[in-house]
């Protein structure tokens, strides 16, 4: 038995499907397939059952689930134990933060971070997820949340405040205080963070109907387009030409910002030397980030 026979096995154990742990491994269906078969071979048990719905665990997988667990956090901390001590600037970090960030705020400063240190290889998960630092799914995380975990360690950033924005001509062309409203909000898919309901209440219109219903970026996109009214993020409404926030101009407050790692791998001096300059770069967006940088409200 080896430890990628292992990951394996934990990875379909946790998703219950061929196809999603191959994507959580970044390997192939058959590689999943063939691995679960030989492992099975090689202990001379069966560890899941096969139906149409999936996998799941026979009692013997079940107990082995508990003991592979065990020893995947201690590969987990002989990794981190090992990263701690290296001072070398150079290597891979894994960064994860949201898509729109780089596009719309960090490109340059990445650029910067490249040109400084040539020999440090940046990883950049785009994610709205939350990923799991301990196992090494990311080393250094950057989301807006108001609790980040206690184990995790990092410098605090400027909130991620939020607007209401439409193009000036869908302004021009309605009367937002009509009734019945011509106007219309376009929707967004549920997130956590931004529930529809809540955002469409603390908005200064909440009686304009939601329509549509998009990816925040293709939300963007369609109010440039002049389909609707919508809510974006101060950094992203405030910097594009073809978006006016909605009178009057207010700005909700958001989340907190964090960039994030774990105590172990803060004396690793690539890690520490990425978090600092990151951290810094954000701090000097942080009249984008917070909504004082609005273009003329119509």
């Amino acid at each position: 038995m080896n430890w990628n026979d292992l990951r394996v096995f934990l990875a379909l154990a946790r998703s219950g499907s061929m196809r999603s742990a191959a994507i959580r491994l970044s390997v192939s269906h058959s590689t999943v397939v063939r691995r679960i078969d030989a492992l099975e071979t090689a202990l001379g048990v069966r560890l899941f059952e096969r139906s149409p719905l999936g996998y799941t665990l026979t009692p013997v997988g079940e107990a082995m689930l508990e003991q592979a667990e065990q020893v995947e956090n201690d590969v987990h901390r002989l990794e981190l134990s090992i990263l701690g001590q290296d001072a070398k600037l150079s290597g891979a970090i894994r960064v994860t933060m949201a898509d729109a960030l780089i596009q719309f705020l960090l490109a340059p400063d990445l650029q910067r971070f490249k040109l400084a240190y040539p020999d440090i290889d940046l990883e950049i998960i785009a994610s709205y997820d939350i990923v799991d630092l301990t196992k090494r799914e990311a080393d250094v995380a950057i989301r807006f949340m108001s609790n980040p975990p206690d184990y995790l360690v990092g410098h605090r950033l400027p909130d991620l405040n939020i607007s209401y924005y439409a193009s000036p001509e869908y302004l021009e062309q309605h009367d937002l205080n009509a009734d019945p409203p011509t106007a219309n909000w376009v929707g967004m898919d549920e997130i956590a963070a931004f529930p529809t309901a809540q955002w469409l209440k603390d908005s200064p219109y909440p009686h304009i109907p939601v329509r549509w219903n998009l990816p925040m970026g293709s939300q963007h996109i369609a109010a440039r387009a002049g389909l609707g009214m919508v809510m974006l993020p101060c950094y992203r409404g405030d910097q594009d030409t073809a978006l006016r926030r909605i009178p009057p101009g207010k700005v909700v407050q958001g989340k907190p910002g964090w960039v994030l790692t774990l105590d172990d791998l803060r004396t690793t001096e690539r890690v520490r030397v990425l978090v600092t300059f990151i951290a810094k770069a954000i701090r000097q967006h942080a009249d984008l980030l917070e909504g004082r940088c609005p273009r003329e409200v119509l």
